[in-house]
């Protein structure tokens, strides 16, 4: 590309600027010490930097960001705390297509990647498009829950079982139970009734 000088010169101060015009027809102010070696007006820049990042077509696609960030994440030694022992399958790590394929395209914006068991691999059968409120509840026990069950807690102000779930950011008490099996199925039950 080239600049073509097509106005006056401009004294601001010692500097002295001329209007050019680019190939792509933009016109410019630029300094008349830097005509000469100036490519472009900036397009040429973005162009060979849009070049760069397109190379397959892919990469401001949303689908394509969340394959990469999936990847990354499994294979990054940064997320070895929580990704440590998951693995993407072998046909996800060749082929963005593939992914695609066996996915498909982000139903609603604010969906992300979720495996249904989140003790196993990225695989077709384990990954689906979800709101992050199901991805919340899909997710390991805290490290200072010492029952086992979500959502189930010893009170030892009421020396019962406490059952409580969180519906839409706010904690839903449900009840105070003897039996810790009476406690672990009525949450249960609110989570079919309060997450379905």
């Amino acid at each position: 590309m080239k600049l073509t000088v097509i106005g006056p010169e401009r004294r601001e101060g010692k500097r002295i600027f001329v209007m050019c015009r680019c190939e792509c027809g933009k016109e410019k102010e630029i300094e008349k010490y830097k005509v000469n070696k100036t490519q472009s007006c900036g397009c040429l820049v973005k162009t060979r930097l849009a070049a760069r990042q397109y190379r397959h077509g892919h990469y401001y696609e949303v689908e394509y960001r969340a394959w990469v960030n999936m990847i990354k994440r499994c294979s990054d030694p940064r997320w070895a705390k929580w990704y440590g022992n998951i693995s993407v399958c072998k046909e996800w790590q060749d082929s963005y297509e593939r992914f695609l394929q066996d996915v498909g395209r982000k139903p609603a914006p604010d969906m992300t990647l979720e495996r249904l068991d989140y003790t196993k691999d990225y695989t077709p059968k384990n990954v689906v498009w979800a709101s992050r409120a199901v991805q919340s509840r899909n997710t390991k026990n805290h490290a200072t829950n010492k029952t086992g069950a979500r959502g189930v807690s010893w009170s030892a102000a009421k020396d019962r079982w406490r059952v409580a779930i969180y519906v839409n950011n706010k904690q839903k008490h449900i009840g105070y139970f003897i039996d810790f099996e009476a406690a672990v199925k009525a949450r249960k039950e609110a989570e079919q009734k309060l997450w379905m």
